[in-house]
């Protein structure tokens, strides 16, 4: 369904992490969408893109966790 509303892109990339407000920022600038996605409240080590809408967040405690971007 949300391939029908937002069109197949491969282009999501992280553009910015606000550590100060626990947000990843992600964009896609084929499509001209940004998108704040949280990561909790746990320390983060880092982020990435992991498929089509996902991030995966890592964290310094070794555990991780997916988060899909157009949810």
């Amino acid at each position: 369904m949300l391939d029908k509303l937002f069109p197949r892109s491969d282009h999501f990339s992280i553009k910015a992490i606000d550590r100060n407000n626990k947000l990843v920022i992600v964009e896609d600038k084929e499509l001209g969408l940004e998108i704040q996605l949280s990561w909790g409240n746990k320390e983060l080590k880092s982020a990435e893109i992991v498929g089509q809408y996902e991030v995966r967040f890592l964290y310094k405690d070794g555990s991780e966790r997916i988060v899909q971007i157009l949810s």
